[in-house]
């Protein structure tokens, strides 16, 4: 009877490869385990697939190749890359692991979208994150990241996140009562740039010149507030 997989051990480090699409080594997580191997020595096996590429166990290889200690290793004849962020038990994947591991396999929105959250984050001073340009450069009003990223239905819209961009950085020039590039602000413009079509900067800077903007504990009383101010210097610029 043919089996479809096999129980091995080795210290040839050099037998097995990382797969591009799996997500980086957490350094925090890694020195968890490291310190579990230490303690109480390797309790689980690494999966690799028939090319001994790492389906499941990055993090345990790493600490017991840093420690010169024998890799346990199963190999499954059925394992792929598509089946890593379901096997990964020790951490569970992020938005941004997800993004990631669709951008080494050729996903154009999420290579475009990681590069202008580089761009972005240098552009705000560190105050734009990585999670929060994807929010802002996922397709659609409304639609949980996290929800897409998991199905790989990640699509960008790129005119509406650029012109939210352009008003958070006006709003970020004058004097507000919060943090113009905080998630409630920047999705609360989003929302309105569905509901108008495009924001007018003139008018957030208007809007803003005029007013000492507050933060709202709730994300859509906070939606309410600023389509109000939005109207009001909508109707003065007219």
């Amino acid at each position: 009877m043919t089996t479809n997989w096999y129980l091995g051990e080795t210290r040839d480090y050099s037998m097995f490869n990382f797969v591009n699409s799996n997500r980086d080594i957490n350094k925090v997580n890694l020195k968890k385990i490291e310190a579990s191997i230490l303690e109480i020595g390797i309790q689980v096996p690494i999966v690799v697939n028939s090319n001994y590429e790492i389906i499941e166990g990055q993090h345990r290889f790493t600490a017991l190749k840093n420690h010169k200690l024998p890799v346990p290793y199963i190999v499954s004849k059925s394992a792929n890359e598509n089946q890593i962020s379901k096997l990964q038990e020790s951490r569970k994947w992020s938005a941004l692991d997800y993004c990631k591991s669709y951008a080494s396999k050729g996903n154009t929105d999420c290579i475009q979208a990681l590069e202008i959250a580089d761009k972005w984050i240098q552009n705000s001073n560190g105050k734009m994150s990585v999670i929060k340009t994807l929010e802002l450069l996922l397709d659609g009003a409304g639609v949980a990241l996290m929800y897409r990223l998991k199905r790989n239905q990640f699509t960008i819209n790129l005119e509406c996140a650029n012109n939210v961009f352009d008003c958070v950085k006006v709003m970020s020039t004058l004097e507000t009562g919060t943090n113009p590039f905080g998630n409630k602000i920047v999705r609360a413009l989003k929302k309105l740039h569905y509901d108008y079509g495009e924001l007018r900067v003139d008018v957030i800077h208007h809007m803003t010149k005029k007013n000492y903007i507050q933060a709202y504990s709730n994300e859509n009383d906070q939606l309410k507030y600023l389509k109000n101010l939005y109207n009001k210097s909508l109707k003065a610029l007219k």
